[in-house]
């Protein structure tokens, strides 16, 4: 096991509270075991610890996170995920495999935004290759790799690629997934902020389901 990986566990489980974890288990349908930390003591506990890891080269940052991501506690994903964003510029385009292989492992709604809307999100950015393979993605089989596609634009406001937005939640519209739809809704709704006019004939002149629709033109 890599140091930082063993620093990490150590910090991390001298914090665990019973109580905690036993609600946050419960919020994520028992699905996870956790230390019972919430998400700003966590990050004020690894502040310093990642701070004062810097990696090296980004092999070292796959080693971590390979390892974090493998380790029973949920805590363990979430401090992988910020260690990912934190360490970010080190990142290429070949990393999007590395995000693909952390979307399909351990998968659930709390994991795969964090994912899809930073790193994702910042690859993307960044890379045209990334943004080619989200074309992809939006047809993958597996639900989180096509909502990790619908979301990974979700901060990107002005920046945003609406041909491609529209392209994606058309090409998920007829889902009956709980997840997909939120996410259809989720990312219209954000891009609603900066262009209201668009998102709302858009939503209201498709075949959106009730929740999507709901959702897009919450704050509109």
């Amino acid at each position: 096991m890599h140091k930082l990986t063993q620093e990490i566990q150590n910090t991390l489980k001298v914090a665990a509270n019973d109580d905690e974890a036993k609600s946050m288990r419960r919020s994520m349908r028992e699905q996870f075991d956790f230390l019972g930390i919430k998400a700003p003591k966590r990050r004020e506990l690894l502040r310093e610890t990642f701070k004062a890891n810097p990696p090296e080269k980004a092999e070292e940052i796959e080693i971590v996170i390979k390892e974090l991501w493998q380790l029973p506690y949920r805590e363990m994903q979430y401090a992988a995920s910020d260690y990912l964003f934190l360490y970010r510029s080190m990142l290429g385009a070949r990393h999007i495999n590395l995000i693909k292989e952390l979307v399909i492992t351990r998968s659930w709604w709390d994991t795969v935004d964090t994912l899809a809307t930073r790193s994702i999100g910042d690859l993307a950015l960044r890379y045209k290759q990334v943004r080619t393979s989200m074309d992809k993605w939006i047809r993958n089989p597996n639900l989180w790799i096509r909502r990790s596609a619908l979301l990974y634009q979700l901060r990107y406001r002005e920046y945003t690629d609406w041909d491609k937005l529209q392209a994606y939640c058309l090409q998920c519209a007829h889902e009956e997934d709980f997840y997909i739809r939120k996410a259809i809704g989720w990312a219209l709704r954000e891009y609603g902020k900066i262009n209201p006019i668009e998102v709302k004939r858009f939503a209201l002149t498709n075949d959106f389901s009730t929740l999507t629709t709901r959702e897009a033109l919450k704050n509109i």
